[in-house]
């Protein structure tokens, strides 16, 4: 059931999605029809059945295999629910039991990156992640017990991610499929209050009308999108920690820019980044960085012509000839079989370059990750150390590493497990 808003109705005795009687009935047929395989360990937590609630006077579904409460029996009750139904969907009331049912007045609202708005009766418990860009926001807010589950692509990403670290167990979290082609009834069966979707307006409302949970679109913008701390900060109630986190952010920022806008145009170094691929292209690279724009490194590849959807650009190697980069980042190799910093030595191409003969090569890292506010200032300081030591000194560039890392995954004096991880 939804409000006027298109909002579903939450039950604050159950704190369950009302449904009218029709609706749970859809859900346990789709269901069964769909057969129960696929929950595997989970098979305790499939829908069963659908029960009337006598405390909001609408319908829930449950695992249990009997019925909890009773059905309403009466005509005159029938009756009743049908004037306040109609009601609810005609003027938008709260709902038809105001002590119970909470709906547009709930205490959780955002406009989420859809323009789309989600309403929840309280602060989300039970949260499924199907945002690559979220996982990490959501670690950062000291939430992520709240996780019950990934999407396919955001668990694929684990293995590189500082959270393998910090959390090696959300590789044990289940995976409920990919965005585009998710398993609805597993979703179900988990129960969640809200799922961070990373998704159109479409898909948001098409996985929000399957499972009848709660769905929030978060895909960020570019630039410096702090506003995606505070989105997710409100849907989980972690308002304070979006807070302090935001602010660290941003005093880390402006500190930067401040030290490098006292460096004049003419001793601004320049830099080249190797970006890993499938082909092993040397001449692959990232067209904008937020990480060099910010340490006042010019980027050659700025004016590339060659662009795909990710941002990465292809450089031809009579266009790259042209290019002088004081400094060259190599995008850290993940295996052997991945582009290693003696094969930019041995390149006949690159060996031409003084960056090379002078051995300022340095491995940068991955930019196969979903991007991490942590990692774009904490790289820009990096970059800034090796192009101006004497403005980013190693005390300077110490002090933000360990002041951001502490603030964000909670990890102490951060800069030496920092310093081994780009060697």
């Amino acid at each position: 059931m939804k409000d006027v808003n298109g909002n579903s109705i939450i039950c604050e005795e159950s704190n369950k999605i009302c449904y009218t009687q029709k609706e749970a009935g859809f859900i346990i047929n789709s269901c069964r029809r769909h057969g129960y395989k696929s929950w595997g360990l989970e098979q305790k937590n499939k829908p069963m059945r659908k029960y009337f609630c006598n405390s909001c006077g609408f319908w829930h579904t449950t695992h249990h295999k009997t019925y909890i409460g009773k059905k309403p029996k009466s005509k005159r009750l029938k009756i009743l629910m049908s004037a306040m139904l109609f009601l609810l969907v005609i003027t938008g009331v709260t709902g038809c039991s105001k002590k119970h049912v909470q709906q547009i007045n709930a205490s959780v609202q955002i406009t989420d990156y859809a323009e789309r708005t989600v309403t929840l009766s309280k602060a989300a418990e039970k949260v499924v992640v199907m945002a690559d860009n979220s996982l990490v926001v959501v670690k950062q807010l000291k939430a992520i017990d709240k996780v019950l589950a990934l999407d396919s692509k955001t668990k694929g990403y684990l293995p590189l991610s500082i959270l393998n670290t910090t959390n090696p167990e959300l590789g044990d979290l289940p995976d409920v499929g990919k965005t585009k082609s998710p398993n609805y009834e597993y979703i179900i069966s988990l129960n969640p209050d809200l799922i961070l979707f990373k998704g159109n307006k479409e898909l948001s409302d098409m996985l929000q009308e399957k499972t009848g949970v709660p769905v929030a679109c978060i895909i960020s913008k570019g630039d410096y999108d702090f506003e995606l701390y505070t989105k997710i900060g409100t849907l989980l109630g972690k308002q304070k920690e979006a807070e302090h986190l935001v602010k660290m952010f941003t005093e880390q920022k402006s500190a930067l820019e401040k030290i490098t806008a006292g460096i004049s145009d003419s001793q601004k170094k320049s830099a080249y980044i190797v970006v890993q691929n499938s082909k092993s292209n040397l001449f692959k690279t990232m067209k904008a960085s937020l990480s060099l724009e910010l340490a006042g490194v010019r980027n050659v590849a700025a004016n590339a012509n060659k662009v795909d959807d990710w941002g990465f650009a292809e450089i031809s190697k009579e266009e790259f000839l042209n290019y002088t980069p004081a400094l060259i980042f190599l995008d850290k190799p993940s295996s052997p079989t991945e582009i290693q910093i003696n094969d930019l030595q041995s390149d006949s191409i690159f060996s031409f370059l003084d960056a090379v003969k002078q051995k300022d090569i340095y491995l940068t890292h991955s930019f196969s990750l979903p991007k991490d506010y942590v990692y774009v200032i904490a790289e820009a300081y990096y970059y800034a150390h090796l192009a101006y030591p004497e403005h980013v000194t190693e005390s300077v560039y110490k002090k933000a590493i360990n002041t951001i890392f502490e603030t964000a995954y909670s990890l102490e004096n951060y800069y030496e497990n920092w310093t081994e991880t780009l060697r």
